[in-house]
């Protein structure tokens, strides 16, 4: 492969071709489709209602999220509909999706997006010029009118910070919360720049957690 090709993003690839699809399928429990990712490949994040595991694809790493549990297949579909909007892929604040499962209907059992190197909350704010995520959460949400904002304004020069603008375009076009924006869980290094790597977590998906 050559070096270029390294950092091309990926349009679309399968699971590899050595694992069997139909155990993503709704015959399968939750449980024997995460451990059947466990036996092939390696888990480095999860969450409640998702785990991530990295896979290989020629002589680079990917990201591959399969749902837990019904909460999962949820913020799945949310994310698949987010990421694969045009609007959203050319803001460039989202990590690049490759492909999702596409055999189950609405019951997206899996995710598969392009590989981001862990970010530090202090590298995260230094992005947005150094200044408290939180902060910057809050702002949003109280202009979409999801809460009130307890930190009062922006300094303006943040609101010129080209990822502040980035983000303000990506959460009020979209109408999504952004307070779980504010953690460095969500987010890491994509070719230099900062971008979101959990876009699950909409108005949608937060309702099930509210039940």
């Amino acid at each position: 492969m050559k070096i270029s090709d390294l950092t091309k993003p990926i349009s679309e690839t399968p699971l590899p071709d050595e694992w069997d699809k139909k155990m993503f399928s709704p015959q399968t429990s939750f449980a024997r489709m995460v451990a059947y990712a466990k036996e092939r490949a390696k888990q480095v994040g999860r969450g409640s209602s998702r785990v991530a595991f990295v896979i290989d694809y020629q002589g680079r790493p990917t990201i591959l999220k399969v749902a837990v549990n019904s909460k999962g297949i949820k913020q799945n579909q949310e994310e698949t509909q987010l990421l694969d909007d045009y609007y959203i892929e050319n803001l460039g604040i989202t990590i690049p999706m490759i492909d999702h499962d596409e055999d189950n209907g609405d019951r997206i059992t899996w995710i598969h997006t392009e590989f981001a190197e862990k970010i530090t909350q202090k590298q995260l704010e230094k992005f947005f010029g150094g200044i408290d995520m939180f902060r910057v959460t809050a702002y949003l949400d109280s202009q979409t009118g999801k809460s009130r904002n307890m930190y009062g304004d922006i300094p303006e020069e943040i609101v010129e910070n080209e990822y502040f603008q980035k983000l303000q375009d990506l959460i009020i076009s979209f109408d999504l919360p952004a307070e779980d924006l504010a953690r460095k869980a969500n987010w890491g290094i994509y070719q230099g720049e900062p971008v979101i790597i959990d876009l699950g977590y909409t108005d949608a998906t937060a309702k099930l957690y509210q039940r």
